[in-house]
């Protein structure tokens, strides 16, 4: 995988858990890290820094929820 993509997951798991206060779980996680698309990446990296810790937690169980 790309290290450009690699490094901007990182960054999205690390604000998320800054968002969040706490480590993100196995589906949260895979929620960021499954995407490797650049659009996909500034999509998630963008969502991530704007919402409040609830609206976050909802966002990234997304798939989840709806499965």
């Amino acid at each position: 995988m790309d290290e450009l993509i690699l490094r901007w997951q990182k960054r999205i798991c690390a604000e998320a858990m800054k968002g969040l206060g706490r480590r993100l779980t196995e589906v949260e996680l895979r929620f960021i890290t499954s995407r490797q698309g650049y659009i996909a990446l500034e999509m998630i990296d963008d969502t991530v820094k704007s919402l409040s810790a609830t609206e976050l937690e909802k966002y990234l169980n997304f798939e989840r929820a709806g499965a």
